[in-house]
């Protein structure tokens, strides 16, 4: 990994990780040998998950379980040693149903995830320690998954332990942008600014009382989830500087798991879009004359493209050759198999070849992109 970094960055491109801060695996996941879930005749047992069993430093979770641990001969519970979290450093299990109340936002376990307690020092100190880690070796920034989910004041302190570990600033190049999903509670998450929950101006001033310097607060950016039907709604108390707009996202490509409502303004390409010429618009828009623009030399600075990968024959597997059937061995019954695609093909000009969808290829959208950036079409 550190060497496709270095590659990239003496080529001029940058790499971005995907941070997954606010919470560790599902519940049930682990490597506890004995799980149950229902009851009566309806009721499924299985063993540990080989994803954590394999591991050299397994993990535990108390979902699911019905017998003491056997090193302990406790109840299980969280138990995550690889990454140093203990039981502790989790919040209690917690239903989140409800996207209006901050204590649901920040405690409850997103669709059963096991939930970090980001309130407490050693565990803000981790995470800073792991984004320390990323920008190590190479790594320009990140976008932080599920940032909505993890209450303001706590990201303001695991920034100020990062700028405080890159030795008191954020590197010149450094990047980062929190998935906030505005959804209906765009008042509460960011326009209103007496808020107790507000990644807008209030998180601001967090940021700024933590040490950070107003350049360093312009590095971290808000994913504008309201672009592009209503952009105004992600910036409607802080800068356009400050945000980060997109066509089609990862989560919209999987139903049910964005409420993102992109209206006529958008579409997703593997999804709903009407045709390739519609979405190859709707890209270019992005970089031409994008809705909540008033200035389209300097407002959203940072503006992201999606190349990923079409579902194949109803399968929603990754055509990377570890979701073709062939190679399933147990409860194989209804298998839908995705079969290996190669990622990069140099003859690929973007939406002409199966498997990867590869936008950043066309080149209609490559001018767009270059006449914005005031670089020579080519």
């Amino acid at each position: 990994l550190r060497g496709m970094i270095q590659t990239c960055r003496k080529l001029g491109v940058r790499v971005y990780a995907d941070a997954v801060v606010n919470h560790m695996v599902g519940g049930g996941n682990d490597a506890n040998p004995s799980h149950r879930n229902g009851q009566g005749s309806s009721c499924n047992y299985w063993p540990n998950k080989n994803t954590s069993a394999a591991q050299q430093s397994p993990f535990y979770t108390q979902d699911y379980a019905y017998k003491l641990g056997v090193h302990t001969n406790l109840p299980p519970s969280q138990e995550f040693p690889a990454a140093m979290y203990g039981p502790t450093d989790f919040h209690c299990e917690r239903t989140l149903d409800s996207w209006d109340d901050p204590l649901d936002l920040n405690a409850g376990w997103l669709v059963g995830l096991v939930d970090l307690n980001t309130e407490k020092d050693n565990v803000q100190e981790r995470i800073a320690d792991y984004f320390t880690d990323l920008l190590s070796i190479g790594f320009s920034g990140f976008r932080i998954d599920a940032a909505k989910h993890i209450q303001p004041p706590d990201l303001a302190a695991i920034f100020a332990k990062l700028q405080r570990n890159m030795g008191g600033s954020l590197p010149d190049d450094f990047i980062t942008y929190l998935e906030v999903i505005l959804g209906g509670e765009s008042d509460l998450l960011m326009c209103d600014m007496d808020s107790p929950y507000s990644y807008g101006a209030p998180f601001e001033k967090q940021l700024s009382a933590a040490g950070l310097s107003e350049a360093d607060i312009g590095k971290i950016k808000i994913w504008n989830s309201g672009y592009p039907k209503e952009p105004e709604k992600g910036t409607c108390t802080i800068s356009a500087w400050r945000s980060v707009i997109q066509n089609d996202d990862a989560d919209q490509q999987n139903s049910g798991s964005t409420s993102r409502d992109m209206g006529d303004l958008g579409c997703v390409l593997i999804e709903n879009c009407q045709s390739i010429d519609q979405h190859r618009g709707f890209e270019e828009m992005l970089f031409n004359n994008p809705p909540g623009a008033s200035d389209n030399e300097n407002d959203f600075p940072i503006r992201l493209i999606l190349s990923s990968y079409y579902w194949y024959n109803g399968s929603t597997g990754i055509p990377d050759g570890l979701s073709d059937c062939s190679q399933c061995t147990i409860t194989c019954q209804g298998c839908m198999t995705t079969p290996y695609m190669a990622a990069f093909d140099p003859s690929s000009t973007g939406y002409d070849k199966p498997g990867y969808t590869r936008c950043h290829r066309d080149a209609a959208i490559i001018n767009a992109m270059r006449n914005w950036m005031q670089i020579p079409s080519s």
